[in-house]
C-alpha cells in the first residue's frame, strides 16, 4: 500500500511543481494584457471640441425614458431646460410609472413648453421596457437629431451645445461619453466601475470604436446623440433582435456602425455627472442584467461557468499564494515573483482609473478584490442561465434576449420609420430616409 502510495505521490510531484507556476504565469499575462489595453485606452480617449454651430443649428429631440424616477426627475430636467443649445425639445417617456412621476412631470410640463411627456401604459409583447419607450420617443418627435438619455444624469448646461459641434464638425453619426460618476463613496462603485473600465478597455479602445474598419462599437447609455437617418438607415431598436436587448447602448451602437455610420464615445467628464449603482442590490441588478443580455446575445452561455470561476482565480490565487508565501518565507521562488507581479500590476491598472475618480488609494489596493467580486456577479448570472430564470430591471423581469445581428447576417430598416421620415421630408425637407441618409445628410455638411 505505502508502495503505491509513493508511486502515485512521484507521479503526481511534476504536476504539483509546474500547475501553480503556470497558473500564475497566465494570470501574470493577462494582468500585462490589461495594464496595456488600459492606458492604451486612456491615452485615445479624447474631449470633444467646443466647435462653433452652423447658423441654424439642428433641432435635437431629448428624449428620456422614466420609470420610476420621481426622486431624480427633478434635478435631470432642471438641467436639461439649461442647456445653452438653442434649437431643442424635451420628450418624457413615462414607462408605467407607479410613483410620483406622473404628477412631476405634469408639473413640468405645465412650467416649461419644450417639456413635454407621453405614458405607456401597456408594454407591448415582445419588447423590452426601455427599447420601447425610446423607439416610441423617435416616432414622437421630429429632431434631425436625437439625444437619448436617463433620468439619473445631471447635465452641465453647455453639454449639449459641445457635443453637437463635435458631432457636426467630426461628421459623427452616433457620439456618446463617459460621464462623471457621483456615487463612488459606497462599497459597490469603487470596486465594480473601475474594473468594468478595465474590460472595456480589454475588449474595445477609443481609437478602435472610431475606426470605420474595427467591428467594436460602443456606447454609454446615459448619453447617445446620434442622427435620426442613421437610426432609420439602421432600423433602431425594431432591428432583428433589438427589441428586447436589456444593453440598448451598446446595441444601438453596434447597428449604427454596421450601416457605416461613424461612432466616437469621447470623454464627457465635466459635461455630464450620473447617479447609479447605489447600494450593492443596484449594483448587482445593474451589473446581472447586462452580463445576462449581452452572453446570449453573443450566444457566449458556455463560457459563463469558466468565465466566473476565471474571475476567482485571477483575483484570489496570486495574491493567496504571495501571502502563503511569505508567512512560510517561501519567497525565493518563480511562483511568487509571477504573483507579485501579477498583484502589482492589478493594483497600478486600478489605480490608474481609480485616479480618475478621485478614490483613495487603499481602494486600487482592493483590486483582487474587485476580481473575485466579478466572478461572484457571473456566478449570479451562471445560476439564472442554468436554471432558465429571467433577470429582473425595474420591478419587471428581462424579456428573452435575442441573439445579435451581426455583419453578414441581412436585415431590413423599419418599413414604417422610412414611411415616417418620408412624410417629415416632405413637410419640411429636414431628413433623407433610407440607407443614404447618412451619406446625404455628411454631405450637406461638408458643403
Amino acid at each position: 500500500m505505502r508502495t503505491r502510495r509513493a508511486v502515485s505521490s512521484r507521479r503526481l510531484s511534476p504536476l504539483r511543481t509546474f500547475m501553480l507556476p503556470g497558473v500564475l504565469l497566465v494570470t501574470t499575462l493577462v494582468a500585462l494584457w490589461q495594464r496595456h489595453r488600459t492606458r492604451r485606452s486612456k491615452s485615445e480617449a479624447r474631449q470633444p471640441e467646443a466647435a462653433p454651430l452652423p447658423g441654424t443649428p439642428p433641432r435635437v429631440s431629448i428624449i428620456v425614458p422614466m420609470r420610476n424616477e420621481a426622486a431624480h426627475i427633478d434635478a435631470c430636467l432642471a438641467s436639461l431646460c439649461m442647456q445653452d443649445y438653442p434649437n431643442f425639445e424635451i420628450l418624457v417617456i413615462d414607462d408605467a410609472s407607479s410613483d410620483e412621476t406622473p404628477q412631476r412631470l405634469a408639473e413640468w410640463t405645465r412650467r416649461d413648453p419644450r417639456v413635454r411627456a407621453h405614458r405607456i401604459d401597456q408594454l407591448p409583447a415582445g419588447w423590452a421596457g426601455k427599447t420601447y419607450a425610446m423607439h416610441s420617443g423617435v416616432l414622437l418627435t421630429r429632431g434631425e437629431w436625437i439625444l437619448f438619455t436617463d433620468a439619473d444624469t445631471r447635465h452641465s448646461p453647455e453639454a449639449l451645445r459641445v457635443m453637437m459641434g463635435h458631432a457636426l464638425r467630426n461628421h459623427i453619426d452616433l457620439l456618446s461619453l463617459l460621464p462623471n460618476v457621483m456615487t463612488l463613496d459606497g462599497p459597490a462603485m469603487p470596486l465594480l466601475w473601475p474594473v468594468t473600465a478595465i474590460l472595456l478597455a480589454h475588449r474595445m479602445t477609443p481609437a478602435e470604436i472610431r475606426d470605420p474598419a474595427s467591428p467594436r462599437a460602443f456606447g454609454f447609455g446615459q448619453y447617445i446623440l446620434l442622427r435620426r437617418a442613421s437610426y432609420a438607415a439602421s432600423g433602431g431598436y425594431d432591428a432583428p433582435g433589438m427589441r428586447t436587448t436589456a444593453v440598448d447602448d451598446l446595441a444601438l451602437a453596434e447597428h449604427i456602425k454596421q450601416v457605416g455610420g461613424q461612432i466616437e464615445v469621447v470623454d464627457g467628464r465635466g459635461l455630464l455627472k450620473n447617479l447609479q449603482w447605489t447600494t450593492w442590490q443596484s449594483a448587482r441588478q445593474g451589473w446581472v442584467k447586462s452580463c445576462y443580455s449581452e452572453i446570449i446575445r453573443d450566444n457566449l452561455l458556455l463560457v459563463t461557468l469558466p468565465g466566473a470561476l476565471a474571475f476567482f482565480a485571477y483575483g484570489l490565487i496570486p495574491i493567496g499564494w504571495l501571502l502563503y508565501a511569505l508567512a512560510r518565507g517561501k519567497v525565493r521562488r518563480l511562483s511568487t515573483l509571477l504573483a507579485l507581479i501579477t498583484v502589482l500590476t492589478q493594483i497600478e491598472t486600478k489605480r490608474r482609473v481609480d485616479r480618475d475618480y478621485d478614490l483613495p488609494a487603499f481602494w486600487s489596493l482592493a483590486a483582487p478584490l474587485s476580481w473575485a467580486v466579478c466572478g461572484v456577479m457571473l456566478l449570479d448570472v451562471t445560476r439564472l442561465l442554468l436554471l432558465r430564470r429571467q433577470a429582473t430591471w425595474k420591478g419587471r423581469l428581462i424579456p428573452a434576449q435575442e441573439q445579435a445581428v451581426r455583419p453578414g447576417r441581412k436585415h431590413s430598416p423599419n418599413i414604417a420609420l422610412l414611411l415616417f421620415f418620408k412624410e417629415m421630408q416632405s413637410h419640411n425637407g429636414e431628413v433623407s430616409p433610407g440607407g443614404s441618409g447618412v451619406t446625404e445628410e455628411r454631405a450637406s455638411e461638408r458643403a
